[in-house]
């Protein structure tokens, strides 16, 4: 009796009934994985399959195919320590990002500083935090939210709001977004008042310097 993890002997009757019998084993015991084709359906769970636009493995689950969370997952890491000021008040800005701590497949724009640029598709958890600070002492608020390419994400701001001067605030917020390659990614900020400014604290004898704004991106499919 032969085993069911090795192939079926040439033996039969004809060469046509071994056929059968090695094609029937090859399709239980090998993977199924090949190039996800564009506007394929899931039609059967259980399949994998490599995607291009993602560089991801992914299996059909309830219809869809479903990237896998292993193997190339797209991160980086990215700071300022620009102090970033509004010349208007009520009007919108963009922060510019100088230093990249780790990137893979994510990176800031040559030419427009800006923008953040992703290789490859997929689903992304963005975390950004800034440090406020004001010079007077009147009420005033800043307006933090992100933009891809160049529109605004509904139901993303951030409002803080400082009344002392010389206050330094940090406020942070994360978020999961859907891109797809070449997208590109602005944390954009606007003030009621322009004495509200992002900027980094100096080291100290007992602390090092810190940026202006912070950003971490990581893929989570």
């Amino acid at each position: 009796m032969s085993s069911p993890y090795s192939p079926p002997p040439p033996l039969g009757p004809s060469w046509n009934s071994w056929g059968e019998r090695l094609n029937a084993w090859l399709s239980l015991t090998k993977d199924k994985l090949r190039y996800l084709t564009s506007g394929e359906s899931a039609a059967e769970d259980g399949v994998m399959v490599w995607t291009r636009d993602n560089g991801h493995a992914a299996v059909s689950l309830n219809g869809k195919y479903e990237p896998l969370s292993y193997g190339h997952n797209c991160r980086a890491q990215i700071y300022t320590t620009a102090t970033h000021s509004a010349a208007s008040s009520s009007t919108a800005y963009a922060i510019t990002w100088e230093n990249t701590v780790y990137s893979e497949d994510i990176e800031v724009d040559d030419t427009v500083t800006s923008r953040i640029n992703f290789a490859r598709a997929g689903t992304y958890q963005i975390d950004f935090s800034c440090e406020l600070i004001s010079s007077n002492s009147s009420t005033k608020s800043i307006y933090i939210w992100p933009r891809i390419n160049g529109v605004d994400i509904p139901f993303s701001t951030i409002v803080t709001s400082i009344n002392t001067n010389g206050t330094r605030l940090v406020t942070s917020r994360s978020g999961i977004f859907n891109v797809t390659a070449g997208d590109y990614l602005e944390a954009m900020f606007a003030v009621t008042d322009t004495a509200m400014i992002i900027q980094g604290s100096a080291a100290t004898a007992f602390a090092p310097a810190s940026p202006s704004a912070t950003m971490s991106v990581t893929q989570l499919r």
